[in-house]
């Protein structure tokens, strides 16, 4: 089976200037490939967890000698997305194109990494401003240049077309987290009582970090940014069969704020924050938690990179899946395995069990990679590729109200309630997301969905039987 086959059709015209210099199997290829180099450097936020303990470490030695754990959560909510980022990421990549947009989120976001470097010298609040704020929005923008333009090169795979890009921004872990831990804390030096690094050797290296990354995010960058290109708009492609043809038309001309009062966009949006709250709290926290039974840092670096591969990988998995199934049953998957872990983690402590922490962290952030594989995916087949890049930016909102919320509770909550009441309350976010799917073909554009998923079963039929 050749690779056109597997992807099905391919629109593989284009007027770019390097694109078109490339043989035209091997443009999406191209374009995939440049997609998952700049995505790598945009998921730092998920080396939150590793970072975590030094940057604590550094702040309560440098300035902030009472600083907790929970503290720093607020860095990993911004790191998400702030709330319009994604929307303006949406709007400059519908108007200049996405290599435009990623070029544009790329500097923006490398500047704010590694600007980090005088900021954190001085106040956590100057850190929030560089890391969490400039480096998020250009991270927003170039995020939402990029999954568009890669999904616009396999309109009937765009799950996995989203998939292998996201997969990208999950996998960045795997490279990033060794790179902080070996450039941090090359002597594998524990953490006191307390759970803090008090080698001055170490909290010196702190700030030298975000240099390191800003260079190596730079060349990546520079490299992938050649292959973001767009097909050529030309071409005339058939839609998605999901919405049926009168109703996608309507869809597809539609103007945005119409498809933000739908239901369907309402319950996506919960289902999202839910998920998200329970993301950014296992992801943020997990090493923080590891720490209170495993004394090697080494270790628990290792964990954020074997578990990004996971990450990345279920982003690909998850995206095929829901191509081939539907929204609601990965879904559905996606958050009972979640609840299930997250209530199993009080349980890791008590085995103390360094190898069942791994697998369990692992499948965490499959879940992760699950949830931010599906919804680019119902959103692409709800809203329509029209209108993709400016309905996800406003959908990505929702990590935004989930990163308060998980600020929220790890500052007030976490020292009197402990990790592991925590995690539990994490498990029913969960639940609560599941309870949403299960109600999601009952809004109004699923509606219209099943509707003409049954109206192209009949005119398949009809046809077979001429």
């Amino acid at each position: 089976m050749s690779c056109c086959s597997f992807l099905g059709r391919l629109p593989m015209e284009t007027n770019d200037f390097v694109l078109k210099r490339l043989p035209r199997g091997a443009r999406p290829w191209a374009v995939l490939v440049g997609g998952v180099m700049c995505m790598v450097t945009f998921g730092i936020v998920y080396t939150c967890g590793n970072l975590l303990p030094y940057l604590v470490s550094y702040f309560r030695w440098k300035m902030y000698p009472d600083m907790r754990m929970g503290s720093l959560i607020w860095l990993q909510t911004l790191l998400s997305g702030l709330p319009m980022g994604m929307v303006i990421g949406g709007l400059v990549e519908r108007k200049f194109g996405g290599r435009i947009g990623a070029l544009f989120g790329a500097i923006v976001y490398t500047f704010g990494v590694g600007s980090t470097f005088y900021s954190i010298q001085h106040s956590y609040a100057a850190t929030l401003v560089t890391m969490g704020g400039i480096a998020s929005v250009g991270s927003s923008i170039a995020y939402s240049s990029i999954l568009p333009t890669a999904q616009r090169w396999l309109p009937d795979n765009v799950g996995l077309a989203g998939g292998v890009i996201i997969g990208g921004y999950g996998c960045g872990a795997f490279i990033l987290s060794p790179l902080q831990t070996t450039f941090i804390n090359p002597l594998d030096y524990r953490v006191n009582d307390q759970g803090f690094f008090t080698q001055e050797d170490l909290l010196e290296r702190v700030p030298y970090v975000f240099i390191v990354m800003a260079i190596f995010f730079t060349i990546f960058q520079s490299i992938g940014l050649i292959f973001i290109g767009q097909p050529d708009d030309n071409i005339e492609v058939e839609t998605e069969n999901l919405i049926g043809t009168n109703s996608e038309i309507r869809v597809e001309q539609a103007r945005v704020w119409p498809q933000l009062r739908t239901t369907t966009f309402l319950v996506l949006f919960l289902s999202l924050t839910c998920n998200a709250t329970w993301v950014q709290l296992t992801s943020g926290l997990y090493k923080a938690y590891g720490q209170q039974f495993i004394d090697s840092d080494f270790f628990l670096s290792l964990i954020g990179s074997i578990s990004s591969v996971f990450n990345a990988g279920s982003r690909v998995f998850w995206g095929a899946i829901a191509d081939t199934t539907s929204y609601q049953f990965s879904m559905s998957i996606v958050c009972s395995l979640g609840a299930v872990l997250a209530f199993c983690l009080p349980l890791v402590k008590m085995v103390d069990n360094d190898v069942l922490f791994l697998a369990t962290v692992c499948l965490i952030f499959s879940c992760i990679g699950g949830t931010f594989s599906i919804f680019p995916y119902i959103t692409h087949k709800c809203f329509s590729k029209a209108n993709f890049s400016v309905m996800y930016g406003f959908l990505q909102c929702a990590v935004s109200v989930a990163g308060l919320i998980a600020g929220l509770i790890s500052t007030h909550l976490l020292n009197d309630i402990g990790f592991e009441n925590l995690f539990i309350l994490c498990g029913f976010f969960m639940l609560t997301s599941l309870l949403l799917t299960f109600i999601v073909h009952k809004t109004d554009l699923a509606r219209l969905m099943i509707s003409a998923d049954q109206e192209h079963l009949e005119e398949d039929d009809y046809q077979i039987y001429q």
